[in-house]
């Protein structure tokens, strides 16, 4: 199996750089659409891609498993779905939050290697195997 390690970072750039701008300077519709960018890496359509194509980002291929990755990106969209529907709701503190956390991860990643989703990811796995002898 293969990984876009670039798709990757290009990601985590970009939650790193637009969230908390999103949040500085309270652009709630910034965070709606990292959401649906995020959310659209689950479909057919996946804009993140696209938008990757469209700035000639090129791609860098690694024999790596794309589960854990796919699993830490759809945390990702979680959260900051749920950061939309508070800051839809009028909760901007809760939501501006919950999308600074993303971008922390996001940074953390980038910086230093070390994905959070990831480590979930492959912890769950593991207490599925010792659970079910699977």
């Amino acid at each position: 199996m293969r990984t876009d390690r670039n798709q990757l970072r290009f990601n985590q750039a970009l939650l790193t750089l637009l969230l908390p701008l999103a949040a500085l300077l309270d652009l709630p519709l910034l965070v709606y659409l990292l959401f649906l960018l995020m959310l659209s890496q689950h479909t057919p359509w996946d804009l993140m891609v696209a938008l990757k194509r469209l700035l000639q980002v090129p791609p860098r291929l690694a024999e790596e498993d794309p589960r854990p990755h796919r699993f830490a990106r759809s945390l990702g969209a979680v959260f900051l779905g749920l950061a939309s529907l508070c800051l839809l709701l009028g909760l901007k503190g809760l939501g501006y939050g919950l999308a600074l956390l993303v971008a922390l991860l996001a940074l953390v990643n980038l910086a230093f290697g070390f994905c959070l989703g990831c480590f979930l990811y492959l912890h769950l796995r593991y207490a599925r195997a010792l659970f079910t002898g699977k």
